[in-house]
């Protein structure tokens, strides 16, 4: 009985078997794979296809901002204000980072650095005021900005020329 079902199962799949040859139109047509192992038999189809895919650029979001200081020395505190402006986007935000530069009681010049952040929700400047911590007996040198970022809410116009990748 074993050899019927066994003849019977080779009929089955034989078939299938002629259907792993390449196609004579040699376009799409499923290619069959038999694998035998033993007593197990395995089909594997394959179909060989492409796709190509679109992207839409992505708007870009960045801003051109500006950020003026001014500053003071308040004792151990360097007082800092500041205004950030944008021309590319009402609603945006950003960061930035103060830089403050000291010289201490022996002499030694020292930068110290501050993050800080501002948001804006209508086209107004931002004013952005902070008292940093220097330490006793320095003199303040100088305070600057570095690393100035910005996000506009909404992307600004595509033929804004102001605009950043």
């Amino acid at each position: 009985m074993s050899a019927a079902v066994a003849a019977l199962g080779l009929s089955l799949f034989a078939p299938l078997a002629v259907a792993d040859e390449p196609s004579s139109e040699g376009g799409g047509a499923p290619r069959v794979v038999v694998e035998k192992n033993g007593q197990s038999t395995r089909l594997v189809t394959e179909n060989k296809f492409s796709v190509n895919v679109k992207l839409a650029p992505k708007p870009s979001k960045a801003c051109q901002a500006t950020i003026t200081t001014r500053s003071e020395q308040r004792d151990t505190l360097a007082h800092v204000e500041g205004t950030v402006e944008t021309a590319d986007c009402a609603a945006c935000s950003g960061d930035y980072t103060i830089v403050v530069r000291i010289r201490d009681a022996s002499g030694e010049v020292k930068t110290l650095e501050f993050p800080g952040s501002w948001q804006r929700a209508d086209g107004e400047p931002v004013k952005v005021t902070a008292d940093y911590p220097i330490g006793d007996n320095v003199d303040l040198l100088g305070v600057r900005s570095k690393g100035l970022h910005c996000i506009c809410a909404d992307a600004p116009a595509a033929g804004d020329a102001t605009q950043r990748d």
